[in-house]
């Protein structure tokens, strides 16, 4: 980070104080700081803003993008809570069950597994397709653009799939592979253009 960008993180600086006496030490430099005694906290950021510098996130594209997952997402807890509502069961007994590494039987009704299938698919919304298009989509407006932050980004998309991985007992199924694939294909991409 150089001066400038100092300079603008500095002028969105959220700064806290937290007693008078470190007010004090902030006047008198020279003091050296009490141990245990409270220290100000000053978090560097842009908070509320845009500016990032060298490029400007689109905070309607992200708010959309943001929206439209929530919306997909809800509407799949939906379905599934329908689901278990209509055999008596419970969701979240039934999620306390399986937190506890408990067995648990669910049947899957024809209309719930047809509506899955196809949210699935290929193309569905939660298919390699869209999913991976979302992916690059976020990446792309998170970064403004900025073909500069394509290795950060896939620096952190390979960590995030990782975590994934390891949370999930250290295998996903093979849709999740296929999405890493097509991101990175859509990565590799857009360095090239």
């Amino acid at each position: 980070m150089d001066i400038k960008q100092v300079g603008k993180s500095m002028e969105h600086a959220n700064i806290q104080p937290h007693s008078n006496s470190a007010h004090n030490r902030i006047q008198n430099p020279q003091k050296e700081a009490t141990p245990g005694a409270p220290v100000d906290q000053i978090s560097l950021g842009n908070k509320g803003q845009e500016d990032f510098g060298t490029y400007k996130i689109d905070g309607k594209k992200l708010a959309q993008i943001k929206q439209d997952f929530h919306k997909n997402t809800e509407s799949f807890r939906v379905m599934v809570r329908s689901m278990i509502e209509k055999q008596g069961g419970k969701v979240n007994e039934i999620l306390k069950a399986l937190a506890n590494g408990e067995e648990v039987t669910i049947t899957v009704d024809a209309e719930t597994k047809q509506s899955a299938q196809e949210a699935i698919s290929e193309d569905g919304y939660w298919g390699v397709n869209q999913t991976s298009e979302r992916i690059l989509e976020f990446a792309k407006t998170i970064s403004g653009g900025d073909k500069s932050k394509i290795d950060t980004l896939i620096n952190a998309f390979k960590e995030g799939f990782e975590a994934a991985r390891e949370a999930f007992g250290g295998t996903l199924p093979e849709i999740s592979q296929k999405t890493f694939d097509k991101v990175m294909e859509g990565f590799e991409a857009w360095k090239a253009e």
